[in-house]
This record gives C-alpha cells, structure tokens and sequence, in this order.
C-alpha cells in the first residue's frame, strides 16, 4: 500500500516537486493539519534558513521543535540539509529520514542549475558582460567547479582560492589560476585588480583587512545561505543569490527533487 505524501510548501520548486509527484499521490499541504499520521513528509531545500524554524511559506510558520513534535515513528521526513539536530532526534524517535544532499547525483544537478542561474545576476547587476568579468571564486567545491566550467566559457580571467589543498591540486588540474592568502596579502599582486568575486564558501572566507584591498568598484556575489558582512564600502557591493535553482529554473529543479525521491524509495 502506497504512503501518502504530503508537501510542504516552499518556493516554486516545491509546486513543481508536488506537480512531478501527482500521480505517486503527492500532495501540497495547506495547513500543518493536513499532514497525515503516517507517510512521507517532503521538506524544503534547505530544511530550514535559519537553524531555528521550518524552511516553508505555510501561513502559520513554526519551530522545528515543534514540527518534529508533529511527527511519529510512522513518518519518513524528507529534505535539503537536515541539521544534525533534527537527525539526531529522528535517530532517537524511531522517525526515518533522507536527505536529497547525500545524493552525489542530486548535488551534481543542483551545482549545474546554480551555475546556469548565476549567469543571470551576473549580467543584469554589473555594467559589463560576462566576457570582461576578471573573477575571483571563492571555493571550488561542487557549485564552484560548475561555475568555473561555465564561465571560462567567457572569460580566462578566473582566480580559484580555497583553503583545502586537494580542492586547489583540482582546480590546478583543471588549468584554473589559483591563490593564496599570501598572495591576496600583497596589494600588488594581480588577484587585486579583479571586478567580480564569487563566493560558493559556507563561511566569510576573508577578514576585513583582505576584503579592504579589493577595488571598491568590484561586485561581490554570495550564493552562500548566510549574508556576507563586509566593510563599506563593498558592503554596498554585495549581491546575495540564495536559492537559485528555485528562483530562474524552478520546474526543473522540482523536476530533479521529485525524480530523486522516487528513484531513492522506489516509488
């Protein structure tokens, strides 16, 4: 007997997951009431933005203490990195879970559709194209290895910093100019001389007195879930691209969501 699967609303990739799922009997839930007492229970990506509330558009928005409160050993919860603290409950209760970002497949999709999107922020927030872009990406994890392969499409200009040094041997290996902070110290060094910087990295990647010695023309663009504090006056400067998959191809990438639960569970 097939579970039922409720939805949470989200953002328009969480209509077009519960589109893909229809026929599986997925449905978008409108109330926290509607959720049945068993089945599965599809999240957003992320589970939550601020480690504190359930990443949803559900008019009456709660806790994620109290959204696991809701749940039993009979649910199977679903979504984009779960805290530890809500696998480690899930661990304790009984309750079952899946995280689509433990899926290599899924994260080498999502990584390619943030690279696509990027373009379009690129172009439409700076005064030059893409081929004078002299770029600085910071990280060169998943989404950094795709944005590099896209924009050296356009540019040569492309400067890779990491601080893990396999990360660096592979953008090396990829034939990517890569930097380090000794380099990024001396002001006389090309790195400065950049007008986009690109940060993929979970964490500020640099301290004040390094942000400082980029030119104050230059765009910053932060695709990272947290907002980059800088010094003004690149503070100004700072274009936050959270979530864009679900912003510029949201039919696909709820295409891929639904495609990777269904492949995981068998459905």
């Amino acid at each position: 007997m097939q579970l039922p699967i409720s939805i949470l609303p989200g953002d328009a990739r969480m209509e077009y997951t519960a589109e893909a799922m229809a026929k599986k009997g997925g449905i978008i839930c409108s109330s926290w009431s509607e959720i049945p007492a068993s089945g599965y229970v599809i999240c957003g990506i992320p589970f939550t933005k601020d480690g504190k509330m359930v990443n949803t558009s559900m008019p009456d928005s709660i806790s994620i203490r109290s959204f696991l409160g809701m749940l039993t050993s009979s649910h199977i919860i679903i979504g984009g990195n779960l805290p530890k603290g809500v696998i480690s409950y899930c661990t304790y209760h009984g309750i079952k879970y899946y995280d689509v970002m433990s899926s290599a497949s899924f994260v080498a999709q999502n990584a390619r559709l943030t690279a696509e999107g990027l373009l379009i922020p690129l172009l439409s927030k700076t005064s030059f194209s893409i081929c004078d872009c002299r770029v600085l990406l910071t990280g060169y994890g998943n989404c950094g290895r795709e944005i590099a392969d896209i924009l050296q499409l356009f540019t040569n200009e492309i400067y890779i910093y990491d601080t893990d040094p396999s990360a660096v041997k592979t953008a090396r290996s990829n034939h990517f100019k890569t930097v380090c902070e000794k380099e990024l110290r001396d002001r006389n060094h090309r790195i400065h001389q950049v007008n986009t910087i690109i940060n993929t990295s979970p964490v500020n990647p640099f301290h004040n007195q390094i942000w400082e010695s980029f030119p104050d023309r230059c765009m910053i663009f932060n695709i990272g879930s947290f907002s980059l504090k800088l010094p003004f006056p690149l503070s100004d400067r700072v274009i936050d691209c959270p979530g864009i998959p679900g912003k510029y191809a949201p039919k696909t990438a709820g295409n891929i969501i639904a495609k990777q639960i269904c492949s995981h569970f068998k459905l």
